[in-house]
């Protein structure tokens, strides 16, 4: 296993930390969040082992009187010490004492190293010098950070070569000893020049300093090797870009350690920053597989920002894998363990896209059905007014399990806020009964409602009638409509939509009443519409059969209609047609051959919005425009307040992400 856990305290932004390990592990969370500093918590533990080099800026950020550190590293043995006792069976004598050493770290096949450090005090271990000095070299400690590397010296890694190929200290003398020989055996006039340099340095009284073994490895493999420098596909590493160079050399050092790790009593730790710079998404995919390839042999910890890279460990063997969220709140950083799919979510992984992944670093996360609503939050008028949804990740697949499933931060465990948008004719059906309709509750739907069980206490006593009332209102209540487009002005029939509304948000999922184009198209708006279409020039085939109608309720649905949208009992163009046989043809002619093509409308309507509210003229409507619009206060206040009159169920919606993404900015100290 190789090292298994870590145990932080009071170190930095890190108030209490235990992190289960795996042999590949990730770590996730925006800048700032305190992925570095565990990082750092490792690196700082590695180089107080086995020498003393404290420092002062480790402790507690937030509260001066919290003046200890405490860093623990697990290590299980069990992999090494079964080479030990093969090699003992097999009387390598040479190496008797060292095994023995090894197998008598811990009786139980573990061991914990504990650093502690008090503010003014030195470092202490709860283990000897001779115990930890064995763990630094049974687990050495390896680190690449993609933005330091020197993408055309790869000096470094001729020093990992060197580890990978060192010989013990006898080894080392025997090689030594072989190389003087075979050069002084050389030629006359070679050996005649050493000796001649010898007298000169003797009586100079110069001598060079030894190399450490480390380094004679190091220049052992240069000259095994014939060089200094690397090259690539023969040519020299300036010729090619940062990442084609950044993926060489950290494939290369993964290649390196994994030898080391099958052929050597060692089992590396490998800690990566970002390993993902500079690389193209294909070769973050070639980096996964190394990374797969490479895995069983040491332990990684890296530190992410790639969903490229989340996504292929996502969807890969998981066994031996963990992804970890890392937040604040407050003025510390937490953590969240990612939970991966189980056997039985094959589909999940089947599904899951980078865009998916992307959902595990959001600042929000809003789950919408389709292209009407990204169309919709995306746009930038929308985004000039609610800043709150530059910072959200809008995602579609709302209606789809598999898609949920994925991205839900329940199922998967981290901390997102999230909010969902839906269209109520996923959750109401109408159905037609003897001489009345009714509406039904689309069990398909209801895997929302199975969230209940995290509930306690006055949460569930909440939710839990409300769901009642509910199915008994879609089972007992008959609900009139209006001819000839189902529309309903049923006070029963309202109610019902605003208890739904209600039950459903205790689960951050925003119902709207009818679909997403009810919500553009709404009772308060209906006439901007009217004017719309004409300034567009779609009015005339429409006009006659709109002046047929004199009810406010039947011109808001037949608008809705022509833009693709559903009647107030969630009834399409085809299925109104044919439940009202006697529709008149004119309006049956509008439905049918003059609905708005579904392209982008939204984005036109909004655009047309906006001019009138602002007085600047269609034509020369456009973001930059209203940005500048909007830096006096008092106007931007006046079109936020009509907005929120003409779109009152929008308006609504973002708001309520607004107030859950300022509750979270708040926790978390961004």
């Amino acid at each position: 296993m190789g090292l298994e856990s870590i145990h932080i305290k009071n170190y930095k932004c890190i108030r209490d930390y235990k992190i289960s390990l795996k042999k590949m592990n990730l770590l996730l969370g925006e800048n700032g969040s305190g992925k570095t500093n565990i990082l750092s918590a490792i690196m700082y533990f590695y180089d107080n082992m086995i020498s003393q080099k404290p420092a002062y800026d480790i402790f507690d950020e937030n509260n001066r009187l919290n003046d200890k550190v405490e860093i623990t590293l697990t290590y299980d043995l069990s992999k090494l010490l079964i080479r030990s006792r093969k090699n003992r069976k097999e009387n390598k004598e040479r190496h008797l004492k060292y095994y023995k050493a090894i197998e008598g770290l811990s009786d139980n096949g573990k061991i914990s190293l504990t650093l502690s450090q008090v503010k003014g005090g030195k470092i202490s271990w709860n283990y000897e010098i001779e115990k930890r000095k064995i763990i630094y070299h049974l687990y050495p400690l390896y680190k690449v950070d993609a933005r330091e590397i020197n993408l055309t010296d790869w000096e470094e890694l001729w020093k990992n070569i060197g580890d990978l190929i060192k010989p013990d200290s006898k080894e080392s003398e025997i090689l030594h000893q072989n190389v003087k020989k075979t050069i002084e055996d050389g030629s006359i006039q070679l050996k005649g020049r050493l000796e001649q340099l010898n007298g000169i340095l003797e009586r100079l009284q110069i001598n060079s300093l030894k190399f450490s073994i480390s380094e004679a490895s190091a220049n052992m493999a240069k000259m095994y090797y014939d060089g200094r420098e690397f090259s690539y596909t023969g040519q020299r590493l300036d010729s090619f870009s940062n990442g084609t160079n950044s993926y060489n050399y950290i494939s290369l050092l993964l290649y390196i350690l994994s030898i080391m790790g099958q052929k050597k009593m060692k089992e590396p730790v490998l800690l990566m920053d970002e390993p993902e710079i500079s690389l193209h998404f294909h070769m973050i995919d070639e980096l996964s597989d190394v990374l797969f390839e490479c895995a069983d042999d040491m332990s990684i910890l890296a530190a992410t920002h790639s969903p490229r890279l989340v996504k292929n460990i996502l969807v890969k063997e998981q066994n031996n894998c963990t992804i970890y969220q890392v937040y604040k709140h407050g003025d510390y950083s937490q953590l969240c363990l990612l939970h991966m799919f189980a056997k039985e979510e094959k589909r999940e992984k089947y599904f899951l896209t980078e865009h998916h992944a992307n959902a595990f670093f959001a600042k929000m996360l809003i789950l919408v059905e389709g292209e009407t609503e990204l169309e919709l939050l995306q746009n930038p008028y929308l985004r000039i007014l609610f800043p709150v949804l530059k910072q959200a990740e809008i995602i579609k697949g709302m209606s789809d399990k598999v898609i949920y499933r994925i991205i839900d931060t329940t199922t998967r465990h981290y901390n997102v806020p999230m909010a969902a948008l839906l269209d109520m004719d996923k959750i109401l059906e109408w159905k037609k009964a003897e001489n009345w309709m009714e509406m039904e509750w689309k069990k398909e739907y209801q895997f929302v409602a199975e969230k209940e069980k995290y509930y306690y206490g006055a949460k569930r006593n909440e939710t839990v009638p409300k769901r009642k009332r509910i199915q008994a209102m879609c089972d007992k209540c008959k609900f009139s409509y209006r001819y000839p487009f189902f529309g309903s002005e049923d006070e029963n029939y309202k109610e019902l939509i605003q208890v739904i509304q209600e039950y459903y948000r205790n689960y951050q999922i925003f119902p709207v009443s009818t679909t997403i184009e009810g919500t553009l198209i709404n009772q308060k708006n209906y006439p901007q519409i009217v004017n719309y279409l004409i300034y567009t020039g779609k009015w005339n085939p429409l006009e006659k059969a709109y002046q047929m109608l004199y009810n406010e309720t039947d011109r808001v649905n037949f608008l809705r209609l022509i833009f693709h949208g559903k009647s107030d009992f969630l009834m399409k163009i085809g299925s109104i047609i044919d439940n009202n046989e006697k529709i008149y043809p004119e309006l049956k002619e509008a439905l049918q051959g003059h609905a708005i093509a579904k392209t982008d409308w939204v984005s036109e309507w909004l655009s047309y919005y906006f001019a009138e509210k602002t007085n600047i003229s269609p034509e020369k409507m456009t973001q930059r425009y209203l940005e500048k619009w909007c830096e006096e206060i008092p106007q931007r206040s006046k079109v936020v307040k009509q907005f929120s009159k003409d779109f009152s169920e929008l308006y609504q919606f973002i708001d309520s992400i607004n107030q859950l993404y300022q509750c979270e900015k708040r926790n978390t100290g961004y």
